[in-house]
């Protein structure tokens, strides 16, 4: 639909309006009546790239017109294919002669983006443009971190000042573009320079209407979509792959700031007249805090209601955080106290939040922000959001999430060791991926390797094949390298490696296949390598652990949990063998037993084994979905003479204040068919993972023939996750 709007809004505009093509340089803005001496450059790009020209110096990549904007892409949507180039389109001579400060403005939408570095605004001193001397020209970058669009039709606004060092001569703009293999899509309009400082405009723009997006729960992990930068001096927040920064600090000097970081408007009104307070917290780090910085002043947590724009008349509440310097001088992320928000800022439609960072010219701290929350809670204790649902190791597969696509606090979940074997702040999310939406980035360094471990396994003695997928995530290529490393007492030991994965490329997914022997039990960090030569970033996913003849230890994760403690248990055992007395422990085995789905509600599964917690059930996926699902025993011959016990250990959680009847269920079917509930008096409360003990004569079904069926359903609105570790039929 956006096309066909835009072709016809082109045609209409032939008519409408005569070329000018004519127009003198330096640029002069073509109107009746006075002229706006505050407008520099104002270039629309609505039906032709005006007075910026393409110059394509590599490759066969060039800016067009289309869709009323400057376009700049390397795929061809008619071949399906990609070409690679680099492309600038440089514009007309900008006089700063006479200027005392300037910023550039411009809408924009980036789809597909790979590097931040292949999108970027340039300046340089006024020059002659031709096909030979662009590329050799003192471009400087001015603005490169453009944010991700999620469509063809909303577009992003970009404000960036213009150095101090330009004013007082003539610049040429330009938007640089490259296109390699899988090219970014950039559209560009409106395309300004104006005289004073971004942020200072006469037109403010609007505040964002609020969205089902903007309203509680609202999430930002990394305070980028929808938030706007406001820097009254100095240098502008900025953003790495997981988080927000500020700091005055760069090139061995500081510069005075102060700089806003201002979220979207959120709407609190679901709050009005509940009894839960609305609650705001955060993830930062706050590093290199000097002798005289005043960290109140200079790190501000505001509230606003009547933001519009201009941050100089907006009326700011001082929502009363504290920032702390880290305590172990590093760079891991650690909560912010929860903040209450006022009771004048609930039940408002538009409410908008900012950081406001500032710095001296003698010290400037750096302060890195991420996973900002505005949501309800219990005024008490932070509101802890669910624990995700990770699917478990299906088929042979021994370990959780090898598909990277459970993610908390920023960090696949398993895959953090609490030994060193885990490099700090190295992994990232990658949204490129082998399979499913996301892939984990491991950072490379040339100084030293780096590591992703998988968290502490204990495995029996036996052969084990590790497995996975890797690729390069930059140009320069990459390396890998599969291994392990033994874990005792909490301290990791030798680490031992197989061959080195050299030569990856951006182009392809490389498969690694890794075996390795233990002669005995060992605790082990399952790790793969990023080498300090090339020292680059490298993607992995889909990883797995096989075996033909070892296995986890008691279906333990935690090498101090010794399974002798569980129920029943019995080395020798065979679950196969259904006589009484009968045991099983879920975290084993599942064998004789069945899963019968009724209905999915478009999941995959909901029982699934779990080699720590045995079976579970549970219908949450990023959101609660409506489902009935069914796990049924083997059928037992009942002996005539008792007594006779059932004993289960299960948990029972999210179960929301929810009827336990209407969800979860144990239910007996006789050999006749009949299903009748069995009458269980100690079910767990629902608000938790404890485990409670079951203990049941079934006088009942004395020399009768049953079998046990675990019945579970969801709906939208409540899922419970349903955890039953073992199971026993005894005297």
């Amino acid at each position: 639909m956006k096309r066909i709007f835009y072709l016809l809004s082109t045609i209409a505009a032939i008519f409408a309006f005569t070329a000018c093509e004519d127009v003198p340089e330096p640029y002069v803005l073509n109107t009746t009546g006075e002229v706006d001496t505050q407008t520099l450059l104002n270039e629309t790009f609505a039906s032709s790239l005006g007075k910026f020209t393409n110059f394509t110096t590599d490759g066969d990549v060039s800016w067009v017109n289309s869709y009323s904007c400057a376009t700049a892409t390397g795929y061809n949507s008619s071949t399906k294919t990609n070409s690679d180039g680099v492309a600038y389109l440089v514009g007309p001579s900008v006089d700063l002669t006479n200027v005392d400060s300037a910023y550039v403005t411009y809408e924009y939408i980036l789809r597909y983006n790979r590097n931040d570095a292949y999108q970027q605004l340039l300046i340089a001193p006024e020059f002659v443009p031709n096909a030979n001397n662009v590329a050799d020209q003192p471009w400087q970058v001015i603005f490169a971190k453009h944010i991700e669009g999620r469509d063809y039709t909303t577009f992003s606004t970009a404000q960036v000042d213009i150095p101090q060092q330009y004013m007082g001569q003539k610049v040429r703009i330009a938007l640089y573009f490259k296109a390699e293999t899988n090219s970014s899509t950039w559209e560009v309009k409106n395309l300004k320079v104006l005289q004073g400082v971004a942020g200072e405009a006469t037109d403010k723009p609007d505040t964002p209407e609020p969205t089902g997006d903007n309203t509680l729960p609202y999430t930002s992990a990394i305070l980028k979509d929808g938030f706007t930068v406001k820097t009254e001096t100095g240098v502008a927040w900025s953003y790495g792959k997981t988080y927000a920064k500020a700091t005055g600090y760069a090139n061995s000097a500081t510069t005075p700031t102060i700089t806003w970081l201002i979220s979207p408007a959120i709407n609190t009104t679901k709050a009005e007249g509940n009894d839960e307070p609305v609650l705001v917290d955060f993830d930062y780090v706050l590093r290199y805090v000097g002798a005289g910085t005043d960290v109140a002043a200079y790190h501000k947590l505001y509230a606003s209601t009547d933001y519009d724009g201009d941050v100089a008349t907006a009326t700011w509440t001082d929502l009363g955080f504290t920032a702390v310097e880290s305590a172990t001088k590093d760079w891991t992320f650690y909560a912010a106290p929860t903040i209450t928000l006022p009771k004048e800022f609930v039940g408002k439609e538009k409410v908008v939040f900012a950081f406001r960072f500032e710095c001296n010219e003698q010290n400037s701290t750096t302060w890195e922000l991420q996973n900002f929350r505005v949501h309800q809670g219990n005024n008490d204790t932070p509101d802890t959001p669910d624990t995700p649902d990770v699917p478990q190791p299906t088929g042979d597969n021994l370990i959780a999430n090898g598909d990277f696509e459970t993610w908390s606090n920023s960090e696949p979940v398993y895959w953090i060791s609490t030994t060193t074997a885990s490099t700090k702040g190295a992994l990232s999310q990658s949204n490129e991926a082998h399979s499913g939406s996301y892939s984990v980035r491991v950072a490379g360094d040339t100084k030293g390797n780096k590591r992703l471990a998988y968290t502490e396994i204990t495995l029996k003695a036996g052969t084990y094949v590790m497995s996975f997928f890797t690729k390069a995530a930059t140009e320069t290529g990459g390396s890998a390298r599969p291994g392990y490393v033994p874990v005792t007492d909490g301290k990791v030991g030798s680490y031992v490696y197989g061959d080195y994965i050299n030569d990856l490329t951006t182009g392809e997914w490389t498969e690694v296949n890794h075996s390795f022997t233990l002669t005995e039990q060992t605790v082990v960090n399952l790790v793969v390598m990023n080498p300090k030569n090339p020292g680059a970033d490298i993607l992995i996913d889909d990883f797995q652990l096989t075996t033909s003849d070892g296995g986890l230890v008691g279906g333990n994760d935690n090498p101090t949990d010794d399974p002798t403690d569980e129920p029943n248990y019995d080395p020798n055992y065979d679950p196969n063998d259904t006589s009484i007395p009968y045991g099983i422990l879920f975290t084993q085995s599942t064998a004789g037993w069945t899963i019968k789905n009724i209905d999915l509600g478009g999941l995959s599964y909901v029982w699934k084994q779990d080699t720590k917690y045995g079976m579970k059930a549970s219908a949450y996926n990023k959101a609660n979905y409506a489902t009935e699902a069914m796990f049924v025993s083997p059928m037992f011959d009942i002996p005539e003479d008792g007594p006779v016990y059932m004993s289960m250990s299960h948990a029972l959680n999210f179960l929301n204040g929810n009827p336990r009847e209407d969800y979860v269920k144990v239910e007996v079917k006789t050999a006749d068919g009949t299903i009748e509930e069995l009458d269980i008096a100690n079910w767990p409360a629902g608000t938790d993972y404890e485990f409670v003990d079951v203990n049941i004569m079934l006088n009942k079904y004395y020399g009768r023939t049953i079998q046990f069926i675990f019945h579970y359903k969801s709906t939208e609105q409540c899922a419970p996750t349903w955890e039953i570790d073992s199971f026993e039929i005894h005297h």
